[in-house]
């Protein structure tokens, strides 16, 4: 349990998460869907997309709209018309000062996120002075060490991260960290039922609107692996890391 174990490693999504960029989605998606007539996405749909790479995410919505276009063409098109937005994009409340934080007090941290390399690359240009912290430790959507087919839900986004710093902590002699001894910070379901599969505690913060939709999955997402917040402001660092 989190209250008697002292952690060594945070772990986190992006997309929801740090920045707010769930908006600019929704509102690209609908742009698309509109042109054949569709939409706007509704939130079951939307839910089923978040966390997912990609091209699972676009699946999701061609086969729920049936609009003629393949996910590589969806993904393509998306792309430009967001490109537009992401200056404007702000990070979630509580980001910044627990990134510092973290920072402060010397604990490693990396990014796991189902973002292709282009849009990371674009959602962070304005906001270099949080994302620069991650350093090297990060993996995109389109990583290659990630397997095709294998982005969340599945556990190895998470765990290609927690090597990068592991490399690190061994390059200075320092003992690596094992799954269990990492907090991973996710707001999509997708992205909770990856990080447990990881083997690493979760520390969700779900949007209300997603907390409405997954109220019969809430039982069997929160156990002792999981607890929820209600924002990255509320985390008590006294409660996962020792002073």
């Amino acid at each position: 349990m989190s209250e008697k174990r002292s952690y060594r490693a945070c772990l986190f999504d992006m997309d929801g998460l740090l920045i707010d960029s769930e908006e600019v989605y929704t509102e690209t998606t609908n742009q698309i869907l509109a042109r054949y007539g569709k939409g706007p996405l509704i939130l079951p749909v939307k839910v089923q997309m978040m966390g997912r790479p990609g091209h699972e995410a676009a699946r999701v919505v061609i086969e729920w709209s049936g609009i003629p276009m393949t996910p590589q063409q969806f993904v393509d098109e998306q792309q430009v018309i967001r490109a537009k937005y992401w200056k404007n994009v702000k990070l979630m409340p509580g980001v910044e000062s627990l990134i510092t934080n973290l920072e402060n007090r010397n604990i490693p941290i990396g990014l796991a996120t189902s973002s292709n390399t282009e849009n990371f690359r674009m959602k962070t240009e304005y906001l270099q002075h949080l994302f620069r912290c991650f350093g090297s430790r990060i993996i995109t959507g389109d990583d290659k060490r990630i397997p095709e087919g294998r982005g969340k839900p599945y556990p190895d986004i998470w765990l290609q991260t927690l090597n990068l710093i592991n490399e690190q902590l061994q390059a200075n002699g320092l003992e690596p960290v094992k799954p269990e001894e990492c907090l991973a910070f996710e707001d999509s379901i997708p992205g909770v039922k990856s990080a447990k599969a990881a083997g690493m505690h979760v520390i969700w913060v779900p949007a209300e609107a997603v907390l409405r939709f997954a109220k019969d999955e809430i039982p069997e997402l929160l156990d002792e692996q999981c607890e929820i917040l209600n924002s990255l402001e509320a985390f008590e660092f006294g409660k996962y890391f020792q002073s």
